[in-house]
Parts: structure tokens; C-alpha cells; sequence
């Protein structure tokens, strides 16, 4: 029988033994970002209720990989690493595309313009680490909410 609550305190310890992944961010803006990787990895693990451990090890390593990448990211950008345009556009793609990963390839995502107009907010100092991570988080939570509103309206059209 499968232990899906096992499988993800297994996740969840691993993220938590990965120091670099938050090395970079203060208090608050570890907290989130942390917040935000258990959870999608929780969500994740949480798909493969039906495989056996080592069929739910393949079937997810990559999108766990992939959020590890972005606490990473995220957690650099939020901070300030990414001060030329060039890197930012790199780090937008690679963002976008570890996302695709994590939530499938059809999955609505924000618009590269969105997504470049919340990434040179890192320039006004006045937003902190912390805040950056939730205006992130919102962007994507958007992005799922408009996307959930257009599948409710075909539906009501069929």
C-alpha cells in the first residue's frame, strides 16, 4: 500500500536539507519561497497516489528538479542578481519553461510581458525579496484564475 503522507515528508525533508536554495533570501522571503516550493511539491507528490515508489520517483523527478530550480531562480532574481536585461530575459525563459514543467505544458501562464514588467520590478528598492516572491506568486495565481474562468465559460457555451 502506498504511504502518499511518506512520500511527501521525503520531498518536503529533501527541500529542506537543500540549503542553497534559500541561502540567498532573508527571513520572510524564505519562509515564502518555501511556502511555495512545499507546496507545489506536496501537490505534486500527491499525483502519484496510484504508483508504486519507484514509478512515482521517475514520474516526478523532473518537476520536482524543476521547482528546486526555481526557488533558486527566484530567490537570486529577488535579490538582485539579475541586473543586466540580457540576464533577465534568459532567466524569464528558463522560468517559464521550468514552469511548463511543474504545472504541464498546457497550463495558462502569464504573459512574457507581464512576466518582464514583474522582473524589472526588482530595480525600485523599495520592494523587498519578500514582496517580489508574492507579487510572483500572484502573477501565477492570475494566470490560473484567468485561465480557470475561460474553461468555466466554454463549458457553460457547450
Amino acid at each position: 500500500m502506498v504511504d502518499i503522507n511518506s512520500r511527501v515528508q521525503r520531498v518536503i525533508s529533501e527541500m529542506l536539507g537543500n540549503e542553497a536554495l534559500l541561502e540567498m533570501l532573508e527571513t520572510d522571503a524564505a519562509a515564502e519561497m518555501l511556502s511555495w516550493g512545499t507546496a507545489m511539491a506536496t501537490s505534486l507528490v500527491k499525483t502519484t497516489n496510484d504508483l508504486d515508489d519507484l514509478a512515482a520517483n521517475l514520474a516526478i523527478m523532473p518537476r520536482l528538479k524543476a521547482v528546486r530550480q526555481s526557488m533558486r531562480s527566484i530567490g537570486n532574481w529577488a535579490v538582485g542578481k539579475y541586473i543586466d536585461p540580457e540576464d533577465r530575459v534568459e532567466l524569464r525563459d528558463k522560468m517559464l519553461e521550468r514552469f511548463r514543467v511543474i504545472f504541464g505544458e498546457n497550463a495558462r501562464l502569464p504573459s512574457i510581458e507581464k512576466f518582464d514588467e514583474l522582473l524589472n520590478q526588482v530595480d525600485d528598492k523599495n520592494n523587498t525579496p519578500h514582496q517580489l516572491i508574492l507579487k510572483l506568486k500572484q502573477l501565477l495565481e492570475d494566470a490560473f484564475k484567468e485561465n480557470n474562468a475561460e474553461e468555466t465559460t466554454k463549458l457553460k457555451e457547450e
